[in-house]
């Protein structure tokens, strides 16, 4: 079995719509992920699909909510409770074979159980690609590579608010912690 992981980060419609900056600044954003699901899947990688549900209802008080009230302040009209539904074209098999972590925060890490089932399946390399490049696709690479995994980002399947936005992400992080995977390398 593959120790490469795909990890496809908040593809929600909360971040790519028909009114949001990432669907007017990537329009090709969704083609590109197709292929690269599709690719992936072919050579047999685990797929593993990371979604964003932001609960901020008094009841759901957490370690993990605490950023919530400073988020609002800093981003006024920025999406906060998001309901972790896909993308329909960037769902998970039905066949039960890709799993679904729910994050309660920008780090896919943080709270899900992701790093314990990519140990259990013994992945080692971790490809990941999504919304948004900048922040939830960074602090998750972030993370796994203080894990110690093997971390790529195909950035030309990610997206952000603006391209200024994801190229300084690239900038930044690519070489740094991360190494910039093209969909050409994954045949």
């Amino acid at each position: 079995m593959s120790k490469t992981g795909l990890l496809l980060i908040d593809v929600q419609p909360e971040w790519y719509g028909p009114n949001t900056d990432t669907s007017k600044h990537f329009p090709n954003f969704q083609d590109r992920l197709i292929s690269l699901l599709s690719r992936c899947r072919a050579k047999g990688f685990h797929v593993v699909h990371i979604r964003a549900k932001y609960d901020t209802s008094p009841e759901a008080k957490s370690e993990y909510t605490g950023w919530h009230q400073e988020f609002r302040t800093l981003n006024p009209g920025k999406p906060l409770n998001l309901t972790g539904e896909p993308i329909s074209w960037a769902k998970e098999l039905e066949d039960g074979s890709e799993p679904v972590f729910i994050k309660p925060t920008f780090n896919g890490f943080l709270g899900t159980g992701l790093h314990e089932y990519l140990q259990k399946k013994g992945i080692k390399r971790l490809i990941l690609a999504g919304l948004i490049t900048s922040v939830c696709v960074q602090m998750t690479a972030n993370e796994a590579f203080m894990r110690g995994y093997e971390v790529s980002v195909v950035s030309e399947a990610c997206a952000d608010r603006s391209v200024e936005r994801h190229e300084a992400a690239k900038l930044l992080y690519s070489g740094y912690i991360w190494h910039d995977l093209s969909l050409d390398q994954i045949k």
